[in-house]
Protein backbone atom coordinates (compact mmCIF):
# COMPACT_ATOMS: atom_id res chain seq x y z
CA UNK A 1 0.00 0.00 0.00
CA UNK A 2 2.51 2.40 0.85
CA UNK A 3 4.68 1.67 -2.37
CA UNK A 4 1.86 1.90 -4.25
CA UNK A 5 1.22 5.45 -2.70
CA UNK A 6 4.72 6.13 -3.05
CA UNK A 7 4.84 5.34 -7.16
CA UNK A 8 1.66 7.65 -7.38
CA UNK A 9 2.95 10.54 -5.98
CA UNK A 10 6.65 9.74 -8.00
CA UNK A 11 4.07 9.95 -11.15
CA UNK A 12 2.69 12.67 -10.10
CA UNK A 13 5.31 14.92 -9.31
CA UNK A 14 7.10 13.76 -12.94
CA UNK A 15 3.89 14.36 -14.55
CA UNK A 16 3.82 18.11 -12.45
CA UNK A 17 7.47 18.49 -13.94
CA UNK A 18 6.84 17.82 -17.49
CA UNK A 19 4.56 20.39 -17.50
CA UNK A 20 6.23 22.92 -16.29
CA UNK A 21 9.26 22.17 -18.22
CA UNK A 22 7.01 22.67 -21.58
CA UNK A 23 5.27 25.63 -20.43
CA UNK A 24 8.15 27.49 -19.12
CA UNK A 25 10.49 26.08 -22.03
CA UNK A 26 7.60 26.36 -25.17
CA UNK A 27 8.41 29.65 -27.54
CA UNK A 28 5.54 31.51 -26.55
CA UNK A 29 6.04 31.57 -22.65
CA UNK A 30 9.74 32.03 -22.66
CA UNK A 31 9.08 34.98 -25.26
CA UNK A 32 6.23 36.70 -23.03
CA UNK A 33 8.69 36.41 -19.85
CA UNK A 34 11.60 37.95 -21.97
CA UNK A 35 9.49 40.69 -23.44
CA UNK A 36 7.57 40.87 -20.06
CA UNK A 37 11.14 41.45 -18.58
CA UNK A 38 12.21 44.33 -20.77
CA UNK A 39 9.06 46.16 -20.54
CA UNK A 40 9.30 46.26 -16.65
CA UNK A 41 13.20 46.48 -16.24
CA UNK A 42 12.48 49.27 -13.30
CA UNK A 43 10.61 46.64 -11.62
CA UNK A 44 13.04 43.50 -11.90
CA UNK A 45 16.00 46.22 -11.19
CA UNK A 46 14.56 46.62 -7.77
CA UNK A 47 13.02 43.68 -6.43
CA UNK A 48 16.68 42.39 -6.80
CA UNK A 49 19.08 44.99 -7.32
CA UNK A 50 18.16 47.55 -4.68
CA UNK A 51 18.20 46.53 -0.63
CA UNK A 52 15.27 48.17 2.35
CA UNK A 53 17.70 50.41 3.26
CA UNK A 54 18.43 52.25 0.01
CA UNK A 55 14.78 53.47 -0.03
CA UNK A 56 12.39 55.21 2.44
CA UNK A 57 9.59 52.95 3.72
CA UNK A 58 8.80 49.81 2.91
CA UNK A 59 10.01 47.58 -0.25
CA UNK A 60 6.44 46.41 -1.07
CA UNK A 61 5.09 49.88 -1.47
CA UNK A 62 8.34 51.01 -3.14
CA UNK A 63 7.72 48.45 -6.14
CA UNK A 64 3.94 48.90 -6.18
CA UNK A 65 4.91 52.70 -7.20
CA UNK A 66 5.84 51.07 -10.62
CA UNK A 67 2.20 50.27 -11.21
CA UNK A 68 -0.36 53.43 -10.38
CA UNK A 69 -3.86 52.97 -10.54
CA UNK A 70 -4.59 56.98 -9.86
CA UNK A 71 -6.95 57.64 -13.13
CA UNK A 72 -7.60 55.67 -16.54
CA UNK A 73 -5.08 56.64 -18.34
CA UNK A 74 -2.50 55.65 -15.77
CA UNK A 75 -4.15 52.15 -14.76
CA UNK A 76 -4.65 51.49 -19.18
CA UNK A 77 -0.77 52.14 -18.99
CA UNK A 78 -0.33 49.85 -16.36
CA UNK A 79 -1.91 47.08 -17.63
CA UNK A 80 -0.29 47.58 -21.23
CA UNK A 81 3.01 46.82 -19.40
CA UNK A 82 2.10 44.60 -16.97
CA UNK A 83 0.04 42.33 -20.20
CA UNK A 84 -0.69 43.82 -23.40
CA UNK A 85 2.84 45.07 -24.63
CA UNK A 86 4.67 41.42 -23.31
CA UNK A 87 2.05 39.41 -25.34
CA UNK A 88 2.34 41.37 -28.54
CA UNK A 89 5.70 41.40 -28.37
CA UNK A 90 6.27 37.56 -27.81
CA UNK A 91 2.96 37.05 -30.38
CA UNK A 92 4.77 38.95 -33.02
CA UNK A 93 8.58 37.55 -31.96
CA UNK A 94 7.42 34.30 -32.06
CA UNK A 95 5.26 34.59 -35.75
CA UNK A 96 8.77 35.97 -36.94
CA UNK A 97 10.90 33.77 -35.88
CA UNK A 98 8.79 30.95 -37.29
CA UNK A 99 8.70 32.63 -40.78
CA UNK A 100 12.37 32.62 -40.69
CA UNK A 101 12.74 28.92 -39.13
CA UNK A 102 10.54 28.03 -41.93
CA UNK A 103 12.72 29.79 -44.43
CA UNK A 104 15.85 28.39 -43.21
CA UNK A 105 14.58 24.86 -43.23
CA UNK A 106 13.19 25.22 -46.84
CA UNK A 107 16.71 26.53 -47.96
CA UNK A 108 18.55 23.71 -46.12
CA UNK A 109 15.73 20.90 -47.57
CA UNK A 110 16.44 22.13 -50.69
CA UNK A 111 20.13 22.54 -50.58
CA UNK A 112 19.79 18.51 -49.84
CA UNK A 113 18.15 18.00 -52.98
CA UNK A 114 20.55 19.80 -55.08
CA UNK A 115 23.07 17.80 -53.97
CA UNK A 116 21.87 15.03 -54.08
CA UNK A 117 20.67 15.85 -57.95
CA UNK A 118 24.32 16.77 -58.37
CA UNK A 119 26.04 13.78 -57.05
CA UNK A 120 23.77 11.69 -59.23
CA UNK A 121 25.18 13.39 -62.11
CA UNK A 122 28.27 13.55 -61.11
CA UNK A 123 28.02 9.60 -60.40
CA UNK A 124 26.62 8.99 -63.61
CA UNK A 125 28.77 10.86 -65.58
CA UNK A 126 32.12 9.05 -63.97
CA UNK A 127 30.63 5.58 -64.57
CA UNK A 128 29.95 6.44 -68.34
CA UNK A 129 33.65 8.12 -68.75
CA UNK A 130 34.35 4.45 -67.27
CA UNK A 131 32.64 2.80 -69.37
CA UNK A 132 34.40 4.32 -72.28
CA UNK A 133 37.70 4.04 -71.34
CA UNK A 134 37.00 -0.15 -70.79
CA UNK A 135 35.62 0.08 -74.09
CA UNK A 136 38.57 1.69 -75.46
CA UNK A 137 40.39 -1.04 -73.57
CA UNK A 138 38.55 -3.73 -75.09
CA UNK A 139 38.86 -2.32 -78.71
CA UNK A 140 43.16 -1.98 -78.02
CA UNK A 141 42.88 -5.61 -76.47
CA UNK A 142 40.98 -7.27 -79.25
CA UNK A 143 41.99 -9.52 -82.07
CA UNK A 144 40.30 -6.84 -84.66
CA UNK A 145 40.16 -3.19 -83.16
CA UNK A 146 38.22 -2.16 -85.57
CA UNK A 147 35.22 -4.00 -84.50
CA UNK A 148 33.20 -0.96 -83.86
CA UNK A 149 29.31 -0.92 -82.95
CA UNK A 150 28.69 1.81 -85.32
CA UNK A 151 29.54 -0.41 -88.30
CA UNK A 152 27.05 -3.07 -86.39
CA UNK A 153 24.16 -1.40 -87.48
CA UNK A 154 21.80 -4.39 -89.07
CA UNK A 155 22.89 -6.40 -86.24
CA UNK A 156 21.87 -4.02 -83.71
CA UNK A 157 18.85 -3.00 -85.22
CA UNK A 158 17.77 -6.98 -85.15
CA UNK A 159 19.40 -7.84 -81.88
CA UNK A 160 17.28 -4.49 -80.26
CA UNK A 161 14.47 -6.14 -81.85
CA UNK A 162 14.30 -9.00 -79.82
CA UNK A 163 13.44 -6.87 -77.05
CA UNK A 164 10.25 -5.11 -76.16
CA UNK A 165 11.89 -1.94 -74.59
CA UNK A 166 15.22 0.16 -73.62
CA UNK A 167 17.34 0.37 -70.97
CA UNK A 168 16.48 3.17 -69.06
CA UNK A 169 19.26 4.94 -66.01
CA UNK A 170 18.07 7.72 -64.90
CA UNK A 171 16.98 10.32 -67.39
CA UNK A 172 19.18 8.53 -69.97
CA UNK A 173 18.08 5.90 -72.27
CA UNK A 174 20.03 2.96 -74.13
CA UNK A 175 19.54 0.05 -76.76
CA UNK A 176 20.16 -2.81 -75.59
CA UNK A 177 23.10 -3.81 -78.35
CA UNK A 178 24.59 -0.78 -76.93
CA UNK A 179 24.43 -2.11 -72.80
CA UNK A 180 25.96 -5.46 -74.17
CA UNK A 181 28.53 -3.74 -76.05
CA UNK A 182 29.68 -1.68 -73.68
CA UNK A 183 29.47 -3.86 -70.12
CA UNK A 184 30.51 -7.40 -71.91
CA UNK A 185 31.72 -7.26 -75.04
CA UNK A 186 32.41 -10.95 -75.38
CA UNK A 187 29.25 -11.58 -75.75
CA UNK A 188 28.06 -9.26 -77.82
CA UNK A 189 30.66 -10.78 -80.54
CA UNK A 190 29.34 -14.04 -79.59
CA UNK A 191 25.75 -12.95 -80.48
CA UNK A 192 26.86 -11.15 -83.51
CA UNK A 193 28.85 -14.66 -84.71
CA UNK A 194 26.01 -16.14 -84.03
CA UNK A 195 23.81 -13.78 -86.00
CA UNK A 196 25.88 -14.53 -89.40
CA UNK A 197 25.95 -18.15 -88.46
CA UNK A 198 22.21 -18.15 -89.20
CA UNK A 199 22.36 -16.60 -92.30
CA UNK A 200 22.50 -13.10 -91.47
CA UNK A 201 24.77 -10.24 -93.20
CA UNK A 202 25.54 -7.30 -91.01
Amino acid sequence: MIGETKNIVKETLKDAQEVIKQRFFSPMYFYFLLSWIITNWKFVFALFFISSDDIYGEKLEYLIGFYPMSSFWISLWTIAKLIIIPALSSAIFVWWFSQISEKFYERNETFKINKQTIKRKLDYKEKVEISEEQRKIRDAESDNPEFRYEDKTEFNEWFDGKFEENVKVGNSEYTPSEVLFNTDFESYKNEYNLYLKEGNNA
